[in-house]
């Protein structure tokens, strides 16, 4: 079953990314973004920004990463970059 996969930083937590994933045969990869619903905020300096919300959770950012298999769901940057070049590579 192949699933849209979503990194994204949580707010408050510069380095602290998790996957965020949706089944391919549910979402089309804009319906899944859609998800993410942004909204405007101001830092405790003063400075506005854009961050998105799905489910309760906030985030910094949110990066769209690729469709993926279930069993291939990469868990970490170096499985991500493997996986890019086997793809490339076949």
């Amino acid at each position: 079953m192949k699933k849209h996969l979503f990194r994204a930083t949580k707010l408050g937590y510069p380095k602290e990314q998790e996957g965020v994933y949706f089944d391919s045969s549910h979402y089309t990869k804009e319906e899944a973004e859609s998800e993410f619903k942004p909204y405007q905020g101001v830092t405790k300096h003063g400075y506005p920004y854009t961050g998105y919300e799905r489910d309760g959770q906030k985030y910094h950012d949110i990066t769209y990463m690729g469709e993926f298999e279930e069993d291939e769901m990469p868990k970490s940057d170096n499985d991500f970059f493997d996986i890019l070049l086997k793809r490339l590579t076949k």
